[in-house]
């Protein structure tokens, strides 16, 4: 993690400095590009947003040579060998710069290295990076990475190339992949799957299924549910509903596990275990924890509280390693990744520190113009057994303007948003149009209601005659209940030995 002390004191200019550097390395001969992000903070993180891997980053490590610093560059697929760094340099002492020293040497927040770092005189660039045309750095900047072509990396000052990771048998990209095994994704029983659901999650799991690396499991998190104000019987009737909008959606389950939350107490007894070494002022302090009270300030219970906490249970219970949410769930899994650490150094359990999936659709806009796509804004979403008609209608009421041309309002931008998703050879013609002031809204809403339609005709057909067979759902529930607390129940039983309870 990085220090939250040294990124605040630099937030307020690191990014108006991106450009800035992109020009000084253009400068020197290092031709760029500056990608866009959200707030990022670890290799991985970045790399998956990006749709790269590890080996597509070329680190930047601030070392402590002897007294003096230097910078080491190296993919973030293998580790540094210091044997071999200390042998090249002819030095005594190698060590990783502390958070204090980088940010009085470099002037940059922590975690925020880039290839070019003030403050250094001398850098060493692994030979493996030039494997790569192309590679991904730091900016400085949480929000924007540069990519450059590897062999341009030559043209630092006072750069030199060297032999200086460890053999690729004890690589850091063999040490996450075998971590990164399985696949665990949860969704509320708040309401049935809409299109946001589809293009942000479910097309992500149908992504991860078809690799067959991965063991996926796919659960109804109904426990999480009721964390707010729910209806019983609706609860049990919504849960059901995911479980065949996933079949349909083409979830095999001799592939995925589809559980519900409920079914596998584990998750539960797993998060008490968690809470014991979770304070409740970390827990106060998130960001969505803060969101939901203000939604729900008659109904701020322990359960609302603890909600990240059995959030990290239903991951690390299977010991997952992968998790297809969108960004807004980020703070959650720097939760689970914390107790994952914990519970490491602690009790000496060996849970990896699960990473988010990254899918192509995974924001989707609401139909109101502001905001997210979600089952619990009235008027936001479109559902994915809307006729026709219904998605027409629900397309038509994105709040435009009363005539085409000049600044784009929210809704606007909701509007070529779906275009992008859904017609995106037909965008560029539509912005033209825009420009021209000769777009008539009805029609691009229209173009855009069909286009989803018949996305969803082949799933709204597979639904009809998968809610029909009673017996064929209750099944796979059952079946993948049983496999998923096969599992659990070890992970569960591991902790309670490790922790002194058996």
């Amino acid at each position: 993690m990085y220090n939250y002390h040294y990124y605040n004191k630099f937030k307020n200019m690191i990014d108006q400095k991106v450009v800035e550097y992109s020009q000084k390395l253009k400068q020197i001969g290092i031709e760029n590009e500056i990608l866009e992000h959200p707030h990022l903070v670890k290799p991985i993180e970045v790399v998956s947003y990006l749709g790269k891997t590890l080996s597509d980053s070329a680190a930047t490590l601030l070392m402590i040579a002897d007294d003096n610093p230097i910078a080491l560059i190296r993919r973030d697929d293998v580790k540094i060998s210091f044997q071999k760094v200390k042998k090249i340099l002819g030095i005594k002492s190698l060590r990783i710069a502390t958070q204090e020293q980088f940010a009085n040497i470099t002037g940059l927040p922590v975690g925020a290295a880039r290839h070019l770092l003030p403050g250094v005189k001398q850098t060493i660039i692994d030979k493996n990076v030039f494997e790569k045309e192309f590679v991904l750095g730091g900016t400085g900047s949480f929000q924007h990475t540069i990519r450059l072509k590897s062999n341009d990396l030559k043209n630092l000052p006072d750069s030199s190339t060297e032999d200086i990771i460890e053999d690729s048998n004890n690589s850091f990209q063999k040490l996450s992949e075998n971590k990164i095994k399985r696949v665990f994704s949860g969704i509320r029983a708040t309401g049935r799957l809409h299109l946001g659901n589809y293009l942000g999650a479910v097309k992500g799991f149908l992504e991860l299924q078809s690799t067959g690396e991965y063991e996926t499991i796919y659960c109804v998190v109904d426990v999480h549910t009721i964390t707010t104000p729910f209806n019983p019987e609706q609860l049990k009737k919504n849960k059901r509903e995911i479980i065949i909008d996933y079949l349909a959606a083409g979830l095999d389950p001799k592939k995925s596990m589809l559980i519900y939350q409920s079914d596998v107490p584990e998750h539960t007894e797993l998060a008490f275990y968690f809470s014991s070494i979770m304070t409740v002022n970390r827990m106060q302090h998130l960001p969505t924890y803060k969101d939901k009270i203000k939604q729900h300030p008659k109904n701020i219970t322990m359960a609302l509280l603890n909600y990240p906490i059995l959030m990290a249970a239903d991951i690390l219970v299977y010991k997952a390693g992968l998790v297809p949410v969108g960004i807004d769930q980020e703070p959650h899994l720097e939760v689970a990744r914390e107790i994952a650490r914990k519970m490491n150094q602690d009790y000496g359990m060996d849970f990896p520190e699960p990473i988010r999936f990254a899918t192509k659709g995974e924001y989707v806009p609401s139909l109101s113009g502001t905001g997210k796509m979600s089952k619990t804004v009235k008027g936001s979403y479109i559902n994915l057994t809307d006729s026709i008609e219904e998605i027409r209608k629900k397309i038509r009421s994105i709040p435009t303007a009363t005539r085409s041309g000049g600044e784009m309002t929210e809704g606007l931008k909701s509007l070529f948003a779906f275009s992008e998703l859904f017609i995106p050879e037909e965008v560029e013609g539509y912005k033209k149009q825009f420009k021209q002031g000769t777009l008539k809204f009805v029609e691009i809403k229209d173009r855009i209601s069909e286009a989803i339609y018949k996305e969803l005709q082949s799933f709204q057909q597979k639904r009809l005659a998968i809610a029909k067979d009673n017996n064929y759902v209750d099944r796979v529930i059952r079946e993948s209940a049983e496999k998923a607390r096969a599992i659990a129940s070890q992970t569960v039983k591991e902790v309670r030995e490790k922790m002194g309870l058996l």
